[in-house]
């Protein structure tokens, strides 16, 4: 496993945590997506992390895209 934050420009992982149990900030990632099992491909790091799921997109700052983890 490894955080959201580490993953390459261009490349997709399938999301297999949140590591946080703050409830605003899951309840945000879900609204968007951001949900275990999904996968997800990391377009942009800077100045945010644009993430593709499916035909949406998402943008996240460092370090709510440290707390997902992918496979």
């Amino acid at each position: 496993m490894m955080a959201l934050s580490t993953l390459k420009t261009g490349n997709t992982g399938k999301v297999t945590s949140l590591c946080t149990t703050d409830e605003a900030i899951i309840r945000r990632l879900m609204i968007m997506g951001v949900v275990p099992g999904i996968s997800v491909t990391l377009e942009q790091k800077f100045p945010s992390y644009i993430i593709k799921l499916g035909r949406s997109r998402a943008t996240l700052d460092h370090e709510t895209a440290q707390l997902i983890y992918l496979e």
